[in-house]
């Protein structure tokens, strides 16, 4: 096992253990602080791949691992927090719910590693939607809504539409060219000229 002890797993291996950390804490009914350790799992999994890249790690067993670390961060502690939290009141459609939040995260990582591009996701990624599932059970809206937003995230997490990355972004937005200001007067002289002419 030595040969895949490197900065980047053992970064996602932290994002593996808040994920566990946030499972702990939702089950005591500690949402606030689950919350936390979602956070703390989606700012080392947004760290993890980009080091992989730069230190030149990537490979299968750090994929897999990142996609076990997402599941259980992202997919399986945020379902457990809203059915010990906003779906608590609604057991048997609180479950249901839960359930398919964690198969279309499951889904979407499944295929994600079918080989996405660099430059789009197709469906919602499963951090940022784990990250606002985690949000909803903590800060505990009506259970109608938090059943609601929880399908719909799930939804988002299967469907076929295409988001730009982060750094797809990034890139996009630095070949951008600056807008042209011309100056009031040049405008004005340029007007008066050709009424001259």
């Amino acid at each position: 096992m030595r040969e895949f002890v490197n900065t980047a797993n053992v970064l996602t291996s932290a994002s593996l253990v808040a994920g566990v950390a946030a499972l702990m804490l939702a089950s005591d009914g500690h949402l606030d602080s689950a919350l936390v350790a979602v956070s703390v799992a989606a700012l080392l999994d947004s760290v993890d791949g980009w080091v992989a890249r730069r230190t030149g790690v990537c490979g299968p067993f750090g994929c897999h691992l990142d996609s076990l670390a997402d599941l259980v961060a992202f997919g399986v502690a945020p379902a457990l927090m809203l059915g010990h939290g906003a779906l608590s009141s609604m057991p048997l459609l609180g479950a249901g719910a839960g359930i398919a939040f964690v198969l279309a995260g499951a889904w979407r990582l499944a295929r994600f590693q079918l080989g996405e591009d660099r430059e789009h996701f197709v469906g919602l990624p499963i951090p940022p939607a784990g990250l606002i599932a985690a949000a909803i059970a903590a800060f505990a809206p009506p259970a109608w809504l938090a059943l609601a937003l929880c399908l719909l995230l799930a939804l988002l997490m299967v469907e076929g539409f295409t988001v730009p990355t982060l750094a797809e972004i990034i890139r996009l937005a630095r070949r951008r060219p600056a807008p042209v200001l011309v100056p009031k007067n040049a405008d004005s002289s340029s007007e008066d000229e050709r009424v001259a002419a």
